[in-house]
């Protein structure tokens, strides 16, 4: 059972929110005046498009907003009444809001169209990226505390990869709400192509969880209302290297983004299949060329879909299921076209051209690189 946590600080001219609303059975509630004005500085990283113009807002008075409830399976419609909450205390209230977890200020007059009725995954959290020089960039997400999930952070190489970072850890948001499930400790998922790993940063699962936040989140909420989740390190197993060493997330966003262009290019939507399926395979596959490729319906979960026959029919000619992983590194170019729906056929001729026919393409409605359950965790 997890326990799903909303905060808002509330900053206005003098006036007091709101007291008269009613709170959902099995929810806790708090709504208090702060103490001593505690308001983000100029040193404080927020996020959304209303952050330069809040921090120089002047406020004479702040509260707090605390809503909580443990939940057990999917979130149901905790942030809907957590907003329906806001909503009512703040009526007639002139002056700022502040959800803490997400570092994301929004004026009050136009509160209901900052919190949005109609609630995705991609509303509940915010991500950072710290440039880090010659090492790449740093992702860290501020947010995925409300669902009682650990906040990630993960390290890349690479400007052009960071709108596929952020898709990351939509897609992880997205498991966490469709599972009703959080990801642990030494967990392991496959995202696209590739499996990812999950580490905590404060040890074995272990605190202090509260040192993890930023400093802005620790002076606003107190240990008794917000314990802390800590924060997971995210890491890729090395493919390439054919050793299951783990590296950081470069290679599997650039994979991912390699697949979705493709799809884009061609209009069309896809999943991607991980390196442990297989694919049945005729003939000898070393390079993209000689080779015709189709995808079928997979005959079952160890089942990529792919059917792959070469022409080149000498040395090393196999046939029967092979791993994706073992083909992709005798062919690293075919990562790339793997996402591809089943009704496809890509066929190169010996100088490598491909030509595709996507006539018979199946096209599915879900989203393609998506994170999904390992069975055997």
């Amino acid at each position: 059972m997890a326990t799903l946590r909303c905060f808002y600080a509330i900053y206005t001219d003098g006036a007091r929110p709101n007291e008269a609303f009613d709170a959902p059975a099995g929810t806790d509630v708090f709504l208090g005046e702060m103490g001593e004005v505690t308001f983000p500085s100029p040193q404080d990283e927020l996020f959304g498009p209303h952050a330069s113009v809040f921090q120089r807002y002047k406020p004479k008075k702040g509260f707090l907003l605390a809503v909580s409830r443990e939940v057990r399976g999917r979130a149901g419609t905790f942030f809907d009444d957590a907003r329906a909450m806001l909503l009512k205390s703040v009526e007639g209230v002139a002056g700022w809001g502040f959800d803490v977890l997400r570092l994301w200020p929004f004026p009050l007059a136009t509160a209901a169209a900052d919190l949005p009725e109609d609630l995705l995954a991609e509303d509940l959290f915010a991500v950072g990226f710290e440039e880090l020089g010659e090492h790449g960039y740093r992702a860290e997400t501020y947010g995925l505390a409300k669902l009682g999930q650990r906040e990630i952070s993960f390290a890349f190489r690479g400007r052009e990869l960071i709108e596929e970072a952020a898709m990351l850890c939509g897609h992880l948001a997205d498991w966490v709400l469709e599972h009703g499930r959080i990801v642990e400790h030494k967990q392991a998922m496959s995202f696209g192509f590739d499996r990812i790993s999950f580490f905590a940063v404060e040890g074995q699962a272990g605190g202090p969880f509260r040192g993890w936040h930023p400093p802005v989140i620790q002076r606003l909420l107190p240990a008794s209302l917000f314990p802390g989740v800590g924060v997971l390190e995210v890491l890729a197993s090395n493919e390439e290297s054919g050793t299951g060493e783990k590296a950081d997330l470069t290679g599997a966003l650039q994979r991912s983004l390699d697949q979705r262009v493709t799809l884009e290019e061609l209009d069309l939507t896809g999943d991607s299949p991980n390196h442990t399926q297989t694919a049945w395979v005729k003939g000898a596959v070393h390079a993209l060329a000689n080779l015709v490729a189709t995808r079928e319906e997979p005959r079952d979960s160890k089942d990529s879909g792919w059917r792959l026959t070469s022409r080149v029919v000498g040395e090393g000619a196999e046939a029967g299921a092979m791993p994706l992983g073992d083909i992709a590194r005798r062919a690293p170019a075919i990562i790339r076209y793997l996402a591809m729906p089943p009704g496809v056929r890509l066929e190169w001729d010996e100088q490598g051209s491909l030509t595709v026919d996507a006539s018979r393409a199946l096209q599915d409605e879900g989203e393609d690189d998506e994170l999904d359950d390992d069975e055997d965790l």
